[in-house]
């Protein structure tokens, strides 16, 4: 007795659902993997691992993100000075924002943010990040004088760190030794 198989394709019904599985999948785990922006919520601590992960996602190099206005209510991001079309929700006040930087001197001191032009007219920057070709980042200290905090921006790849006093921040910033004193 001679057994005979026959080459049998899928039918119409078997391709369907297949089909259907594979949009149910994609729909549950699709959506997670794209929709990120739209469930992150930008902050002074995230802000340079949400920098670079825009940055490598959509090739934009250099990527500066900056919070503007009289008060402190505009946000843009921006890559070679062109706008960036990025949503995001912000739960960053930027009036309650004072940045520190050190000067040519090696000395911490208060620091003003330069003012940004957009449609012919001139805007207070309250906060101004920048994230550079090679991925590194601004460098300062930010004071939040509504949650009496301060974080540290370091110019490489470390996360932000928040400390309670800007001497402890201060401190914290010098005892790394490749961070360049002034900036």
């Amino acid at each position: 007795m001679m057994l005979v198989l026959k080459n049998r394709g899928f039918t119409l019904i078997e391709l369907l659902i297949v089909l259907i599985i594979m949009g149910i999948v994609y729909s549950f785990i699709g959506n997670s993997i794209f929709s990120k922006n739209k469930s992150t919520t930008l902050t002074l601590k995230n802000l340079p691992e949400v920098s670079r992960q825009i940055a490598k996602e959509r090739e934009y190099k250099p990527l500066t993100f900056l919070i503007y206005g009289t008060r402190c209510d505009k946000y843009i991001w921006l890559s070679n000075n062109e706008p960036l079309n990025v949503e995001f929700k912000i739960d960053i006040n930027g009036n309650h924002i004072k940045p520190y930087r050190f000067n040519y001197y090696g000395e911490l001191d208060s620091y003003q943010f330069l003012d940004f032009y957009i449609d012919n007219r001139k805007e207070r920057v309250c906060l101004e990040f920048h994230l550079f070709k090679n991925y590194s980042n601004s460098s300062y200290i930010l004071e939040d004088d509504e949650k009496d905090i301060f974080y540290l921006f370091r110019p490489y790849y470390q996360p932000v760190e928040i400390y309670k006093s800007l001497d402890e921040a201060k401190e914290n910033l010098l005892l790394e030794e490749l961070n360049p004193k002034t900036l």
